[in-house]
């Protein structure tokens, strides 16, 4: 099945970029995947899919790119990471017995700390086929992130820093995240968090920036209703997405179930709370009730499979993720901070953490929810996600000599299996990012070198051990 626009259906038209002999994988409506195909882009977006003999009878293409028999899906999208945090992710074992905690890494930060790991972070995350990831408002300076954005051609979505007005119930509930270095640096009321909420939203007058801005609330307890319904307002006013942290203990999410006698996404429905342009993060406790009232409302869900096994671990977790998504519930997978594997790994620790719950993820499903899935929990899945006419052309084309490549479910090959070797270049609106395996814009001995001196110095102001 070939999809052509009306204009292809004429004579042939001019594109800037043609890539042919590929097999695609679109992460569409029908999973489809097409043998032999060919894609057109123009001016940074797909203009045409379809079988490669009818995309070059119809293109005249500045640039061809012949993928030889290779995969080709669309790019990664890492729907949740605390991008700041990237650097500290093998610090934790540094801090047992020192009473220094996480909470006091975070407010040590600087914005050429926020810089270098974002930086290091867009390096691994382009080589393994990402074009784009999520900050929940962990960054203290998003315009340091923003411009790793710029420099290295990835899209990132920022949203305001820390915003709540209740910081005092994450030192309840998770105290090893905390320190008063840290609260000290969130809102120091209500008014103060209003004030916060939307600061980055001037970044989408914008329209052909990769940086886009969304509404976001730290969550977890740590909002009040009146601070989540002026969200909730903002949000629908802008036409952008409130994302906010929930459920990921299951403990702390029940308590505040039992203390208002319903399930908190029913107390929400009943509120006027839940709407599609709604985005929860973790969700580990989703009862079976939970799964038509979020796929009625629309909600999205940021899955991090990661975060999740490890409650699954502790008792009280529901997962159910693969549940919501056949539900129709827009379901994006996660890393949060990858502490535990390469960004490769992500498709393999979703599909892992899915099995553990009883009810495994198909190839084919863990494609959407790294792709079309993961843009829809950000507001993005009608420009980005998957291989269709109209679709800004972001995109990896994988090797076809490897062994991943046996052609029996390409799906579950490319989204679950195959790890960051296997690609040989990445396109970011159309524009090719990595080639041959290498970022083209970052000096990456240079970038690695600096998110060292980073860690290292942040080590030395907290006294840290270090090996």
């Amino acid at each position: 099945m070939s999809v052509l626009t009306e204009e292809t259906r004429g004579e042939r038209q001019v594109c800037d970029l043609v890539v042919h002999d590929a097999v695609l994988l679109t992460a569409d409506a029908t999973d489809r995947v097409i043998a032999d195909g060919g894609m057109a882009v123009r001016d940074g977006a797909i203009v045409a899919v379809g079988p490669t003999r009818e995309i070059l009878s119809r293109y005249n293409s500045r640039q061809l790119l012949d993928a030889g028999g290779g995969i080709v899906h669309p790019g990664f999208i890492d729907a949740h990471v605390h991008i700041s945090q990237y650097t500290s992710r093998s610090v934790l074992s540094s801090m047992v017995g020192t009473g220094i905690t996480m909470g006091d890494w975070k407010s040590a930060l600087t914005e050429q700390d926020e810089y270098a790991s974002a930086a290091l972070a867009a390096v691994d995350y382009l080589k393994s086929g990402h074009t784009g990831f999520v900050d929940p408002g962990t960054i203290f300076t998003p315009d340091a992130v923003a411009a790793v954005a710029d420099e290295l051609g990835i899209r990132v979505w920022l949203t305001d820093p820390y915003v709540a007005d209740a910081g005092g119930e994450l030192k309840k509930h998770f105290p090893e995240l905390v320190s008063e270095s840290f609260l000290a640096l969130w809102p120091k009321d209500r008014d103060d968090a209003f004030r916060r909420l939307g600061s980055q939203l001037f970044r989408n007058k914008h329209p052909n920036s990769l940086v886009r801005a969304f509404v976001g609330l730290y969550g977890e307890g740590t909002d009040s209703e009146e601070l989540f319904r002026a969200a909730f307002k903002l949000a629908r006013e802008h036409g952008v997405q409130l994302q906010e942290h929930l459920g990921y203990a299951p403990l702390p999410y029940r308590q505040r179930e039992s203390a208002l006698g319903s399930s908190l996404m029913q107390h929400m429905s009943n509120e006027g709370l839940l709407a599609n342009h709604v985005t929860f993060v973790h969700m580990n406790a989703v009862h079976p009730s939970d799964v038509p009232l979020l796929a009625a409302h629309g909600v999205g869900i940021v899955w991090c499979p990661y975060g999740q096994l490890q409650m699954l671990g502790r008792g009280g977790a529901e997962g159910r993720m693969v549940e919501l998504h056949r539900a129709g519930v827009r379901v994006g997978v996660a890393s949060d901070i990858p502490r535990a594997g390469h960004f490769s790994a992500l498709g393999t620790l979703a599909t892992v953490a899915a099995a553990a719950t009883g009810l495994p993820g198909s190839g084919p499903e863990i494609l959407r929810m790294r792709t079309v899935g993961a843009a829809a929990t950000v507001g993005a899945a009608s420009e980005l996600g998957s291989l269709e006419p109209g679709k800004r052309a972001d995109f990896v084309v994988r090797r076809p000599d490897v062994s991943e490549n046996l052609g029996c479910d390409p799906a579950l090959e490319f989204a679950v299996i195959a790890d960051a070797s296997t690609i040989a270049s990445v396109f970011v609106e159309g524009k090719c990012v990595v080639k041959h395996g290498e970022v083209l814009n970052a000096d990456a001995p240079a970038v690695v070198a600096r998110a060292h001196q980073s860690v290292r110095g942040l080590a030395a102001r907290l006294n840290l051990p270090r090996p």
